[in-house]
């Protein structure tokens, strides 16, 4: 796990308990478990629930992130009560008033994506104020394409003065030759990384987990 003076690391769309127990030896604060039909990582119910029931058998590990993109109710409702993870992250079209909405429902922490292109899609940040314990700033990709996971990066001196109130992860395009540099450009005090630690789409890369993390809190 993660000291106050490291860099936290999401790895996101792990799709086993091996994956789980690679990202746990690297050092990684967060996992992520994808819900998302059109991803390549996109996990069954039971898929997850093998993975959060590995983590809690363990005690100590990183703590389970379920991504979700514009899940209603019904959906939501049957991933928390099979999956149980710890956070929900909202990827899709989610306004602030339906992430208040799912937070009272749920009583989970959220952390909401926010993908960006340029400063002005940023100005959403503060609606988030009091209802995201984290904030998610991922690449802009392609419109109709996937909502992250792409290996698209965008500008990260866009974030070098950001002064919002709410925590803040960086993500999009992250890799281990990258993130060292993309740390100290930004300041993230928390990374974000799926392809970029993969072999292939969805197949997660030990190795790659351990380089990442490695690099990421480099100082």
């Amino acid at each position: 796990m993660s000291t106050a003076t490291d860099t936290a690391v999401k790895i996101c769309g792990i799709a086993t308990p091996g994956d789980y127990d690679a990202c746990r030896a690297a050092g990684a604060s967060f996992i992520g478990m994808v819900f998302f039909p059109r991803s390549p990582r996109h996990l069954s119910m039971s898929a997850a629930r093998a993975i959060t029931d590995h983590a809690r058998a363990l005690r100590h590990g990183p703590s389970c992130v379920a991504l979700t993109v514009d899940m209603d109710d019904a959906g939501l409702d049957e991933m928390v009560e099979t999956a149980q993870p710890d956070l929900i992250q909202l990827h899709g079209n989610e306004t602030p008033a339906r992430g208040e909405a799912i937070r009272k429902r749920y009583a989970l922490p959220l952390i909401r994506a926010i993908r960006v292109a340029g400063p002005e899609d940023l100005a959403i940040c503060a609606d988030w104020d009091g209802i995201a314990d984290w904030l998610l700033f991922d690449a802009k990709g392609d419109p109709g394409g996937l909502p992250g996971g792409t290996g698209h990066v965008f500008d990260w001196t866009l974030l070098a003065d950001h002064a919002g109130s709410t925590r803040w992860m960086l993500a999009g395009g992250l890799s281990p030759d990258n993130v060292s540099r993309a740390v100290t450009v930004t300041g993230a005090v928390a990374v974000d990384v799926s392809s970029g630690v993969e072999s292939a789409p969805g197949k997660k890369d030990a190795a790659r987990i351990h380089q990442f993390v490695s690099q990421a809190q480099l100082r």
